[in-house]
């Protein structure tokens, strides 16, 4: 459930960049999550996050549309369609330092 979460994370609208993003949240069945993306120097997107409500960390990868990373001490993966991978192009660019990936 916390795999279609995070994948649905990715694929929301996005706030304006900004040079420190503050952390950002929604909530989703009942858990609450808190997150920042910035672009790596190889021009990968790093999300990374906890559940508020089980204090559970995320720190998520996003090459291409391959999603990869953890929650907790479970490893993850899983693909994003095309869609998503151009929004969060848009939305996090590549000279941008820290964006935030969607709204509070």
């Amino acid at each position: 459930m916390r795999l279609t979460v995070l994948a649905t994370l990715l694929a929301l609208t996005a706030a304006p960049a900004v040079a420190a993003a503050p952390t950002n949240s929604f909530t989703n069945d009942g858990d609450t999550y808190s997150y920042t993306a910035k672009r790596a120097p190889n021009g990968t997107v790093l999300v990374n996050g906890r559940v508020e409500t089980t204090g559970d960390t995320f720190a998520l990868r996003v090459a291409g549309r391959d999603v990869s990373g953890r929650v907790g001490d479970t490893p993850v993966s899983f693909t994003v369609s095309a869609d998503t991978v151009s929004r969060l192009t848009a939305e996090v660019p590549a000279d941008s330092q820290t964006a935030a990936l969607g709204a509070n």
